[in-house]
């Protein structure tokens, strides 16, 4: 047995979404509460967790890579492995030289404890991956934040069997945080003076669908804006087949809201979003636009995209560039189409090569620049006189950083502003990436 050392080291690396973002959050809290010191991945520790993503074949590379090279910086320390590369492909992460656990996604609050008992016994584990369909919900608390825009995971797996998507194996089935425990979370994060909170999920706007109508994403939002403390309250990813008329209302009517909307698009074409399972075509999510922007002033909104799908034709491309214009979103997260195993898309015919699919990305992020320039110069013109609020996130180069209630990137010129607190900011120009301002008096 080796003697547990005095100040033990953790490493954490988080590949993926917002989601692994928190639980890694949530497992440093833990790791830190029971005396170890969470350094840089790269740095040599004693423990190293690496919090993989499987979302796209590229992500199962990225996840393999980065295991080989934590073993590199720290070897013969105890690596574990876990997210969702670990639960859907458990025998290939134990496989990789170096892995001593691989613990899938419904088992992550036992790591800290696990790190623990790793370094007493320099055991290997190896696999200890639960059936996460039949998992509840991980009940995973964040004592702590761990920055000054802090997430809250309320909901966990997804149910939607979208062609192309492999999350539902590693995430399961809706569950949901139940609202009492969320609501206490915000309180401490509040507490601990962060003014922002960002609600994520596997599928966010399905929170509350195991609940036998018991409780609902908007009665929940509604509890949390009356926290106090809490400034702002942001959603993750939302479905817009979910986003109903008194949904919509309920958020435009609590002051905390953020009027920012991340939409879980994938196509602006109806034949090509048919062909992907996705509850909606094209006009229903045109009709959602909409309806946000009847409700919120000057909302911004972001999506992901999907280019490349089986069977796409240059028509339906044009359909979903149009549609982009259309929407006018502030980013765009292009992801040129990979093929998942085991999905029903990877066995379609009219796959689309590989040239195809990247020069079709690279003409939709060109478009994507255009319509980003014209809206910040539209934003910043209409706040050159009434300022805008940003959570200040660091200093760069002299200026502050932030970003805007309608997550617009802002660096401006203040004296000495905390970082976590929300600054008003006069605009002055923007580069049509980044807005410039200066600290209202």
């Amino acid at each position: 047995m080796t003697s547990f050392p005095e100040y033990p080291r953790a490493a954490i690396l988080t590949l993926g979404c917002r989601v692994n973002q928190y639980e890694s959050d949530v497992i440093a809290g833990a790791l830190e509460a029971d005396g170890f010191d969470i350094v840089p991945i790269g740095q040599r520790a004693d423990v190293t967790i690496i919090n993989t993503c499987t979302v796209t074949a590229e992500s199962d590379r990225k996840s393999r890579q980065q295991i080989r090279r934590a073993a590199a910086f720290s070897p013969g320390a105890p690596l574990i492995v876990t997210g969702c590369f670990a639960q859907v492909s458990p025998e290939a992460a134990a496989a990789i030289e170096g892995v001593s656990a691989v613990v899938g996604n419904a088992d992550k609050a036992e790591i800290a404890a696990l790190a623990r008992r790793l370094l007493h016994q320099r055991a290997e584990a190896k696999n200890m991956v639960s059936d996460i369909m039949t998992a509840p919900y991980d009940n995973m608390i964040l004592q702590t934040p761990r920055r000054c825009r802090s997430y809250i995971k309320i909901e966990d797996g997804c149910e939607n069997r979208c062609a192309y998507c492999i999350i539902p194996a590693a995430r399961g089935r809706v569950r949901s945080k139940a609202p009492e425990i969320a609501a206490e979370e915000a309180r401490r994060i509040a507490e601990s003076g962060c003014r922002e909170i960002i609600l994520t999920g596997i599928e966010t706007a399905a929170y509350g669908r195991d609940s036998g109508g018991a409780f609902s994403l908007g009665s929940l939002i509604a509890e949390l804006d009356r926290i106090p403390g809490i400034e702002r309250i942001g959603l993750g990813s939302l479905d817009p087949s979910l986003m109903r008329d008194p949904f919509l209302t309920t958020l435009a009517s609590l002051p905390t809201v953020l009027p920012h909307f991340h939409l879980s698009l994938q196509s602006g074409s109806s034949s090509v979003l048919r062909r992907m399972r996705r509850p909606y075509n094209a006009a229903q999510a045109m009709d959602r636009i909409e309806a946000l922007r009847r409700l919120f002033y000057e909302v911004m909104l972001t999506t992901d995209v999907i280019v490349g799908f089986p069977g796409e034709t240059e028509e339906e491309f044009a359909e979903t560039v149009e549609f982009c214009r259309q929407a006018k979103f502030l980013h765009l997260h292009i992801f040129p189409y990979s093929v998942r195993k085991d999905t029903e898309a990877a066995a379609m015919k009219d796959q689309i090569p590989e040239a195809v699919k990247k020069s079709r990305a690279a003409a939709l992020a060109s478009v994507q620049r255009e319509i980003k320039a014209d809206l910040l110069r539209e934003y910043t013109e209409k706040h050159r006189e009434s300022p805008v609020r940003v959570l200040v996130e660091e200093e760069e180069n002299g200026l502050w950083l932030g970003h805007s209630e309608h997550y617009a990137e802002v660096k401006f010129r203040a004296d000495s502003p905390e970082v976590g607190s929300v600054v008003n900011v006069i605009l002055t120009e923007t580069d049509g990436n980044v807005c410039f301002g200066e600290a209202a008096e």
